[in-house]
């Protein structure tokens, strides 16, 4: 596998944890950043010792040494800049959500079709060998037969953005994304299908003077029978956590991949309760960072212009999912 040369389209936190990932990856390399002004580009690279900063989008799509591109700009301008990126025919991968609404998400998709480049969402919790896990203890019956699911995701401090209804605020598409996610997850390793979708979505939220929900709840009837509970929000204080109920046992997931700690190489536990007797505690190493697991995971799947876990039907279930949840909470 050749070396993959990474660009990336702005310069935050999160892209700042995926530019250490390429660091610590097999097959990336990092090759330029942009940001917004050249200032902060050329403290960013300057960080991460990245050859190039531009302080445009644009320039460093038209840099022929770039094959790939992370964006991470905020939610509402993932669309743009992915269709923008899909037509310098470069590689994608967009943070989560791909973009606020279904419609725009199939536009970009369309764009990786016609310009012939990769693209795959940026759930990088989908890869970790702990959800791997799951999914195989999940398929092979260790519960029996699955019939609910309870997923919670939040935290208790607010981002700006995230109270900004033109920066795509909410608690939903931020964290939500990843209850919807692995909700449907569970659906499909029980069920056997490549891509679920709910039956009936029902939710509450609390919502602020803008209509922005801080918390929400979420409740799904899943392919299988199973009914899955979903929390998450920026307002709230809670345990994230991952349960999943059987007809004969449950399995709990007390620290998910998506929680900060979890992003590096580390060990991590599922705890797995048969009906009647007594835990077992399954250990998952996990030996390469998540970030940079992903950008390998990239790396690998190239030629097939989708990811296995992360395929285009999955990102439209999992976006068509969010769209009924936000519109139940906000009728």
């Amino acid at each position: 596998m050749k070396e993959l040369r990474w660009g990336l389209l702005a310069a935050g936190t999160i892209a700042a944890e995926f530019a250490a990932g390429v660091d610590e990856s097999k097959h990336g390399v990092l090759e330029a950043v942009a940001a917004r002004s050249g200032d902060r580009a050329a403290e960013f690279a300057s960080r991460f010792e990245i050859p190039k900063c531009y302080g445009s989008y644009d320039d460093l799509l038209a840099d022929p040494d770039v094959d790939a591109v992370y964006i991470s700009t905020p939610h509402p301008l993932h669309g743009a800049w992915a269709i923008r990126a899909a037509e310098a025919g470069k590689h994608i991968l967009c943070e989560k959500p791909l973009t606020v609404s279904v419609d725009e998400a199939e536009k970009v998709i369309e764009a990786a079709r016609a310009n012939d480049v990769f693209l795959m969402e940026a759930f990088m919790y989908r890869l970790h060998p702990q959800i791997r896990r799951l999914a195989e203890l999940i398929s092979c019956g260790a519960i029996g037969e699955v019939r609910a699911v309870d997923v919670a995701f939040s935290y208790n401090f607010a981002v700006p953005r995230l109270t900004d209804p033109a920066l795509g605020g909410g608690g939903i598409f931020d964290v939500g994304c990843y209850c919807t996610s692995l909700a449907r997850l569970v659906s499909q390793a029980a069920t056997g299908q490549d891509v679920v979708e709910p039956e009936e979505v029902l939710g509450m939220a609390k919502l602020d003077e803008n209509g922005i929900d801080e918390v929400a709840f979420g409740l799904l009837r899943l392919p299988g029978g199973i009914l899955a509970q979903l929390a998450c929000g920026f307002q709230l204080t809670q345990d994230d956590h991952i349960r999943v109920y059987g007809s004969q046992g449950q399995l709990y997931v007390p620290k998910p991949a998506w929680i900060h700690e979890m992003r590096r190489p580390r060990s991590s536990q599922i705890i797995l309760t048969p009906e009647g007797r007594e835990p077992e505690v399954i250990e998952v190493e996990a030996t390469q960072g998540l970030f940079a697991r992903e950008a390998d995971h990239v790396a690998a799947h190239l030629a097939d212009r989708q990811a296995p876990e992360l395929t285009w039907a999955e990102t439209l279930a999992n976006l068509r999912t969010l769209e009924r949840w936000r519109a139940a909470v906000t009728r």
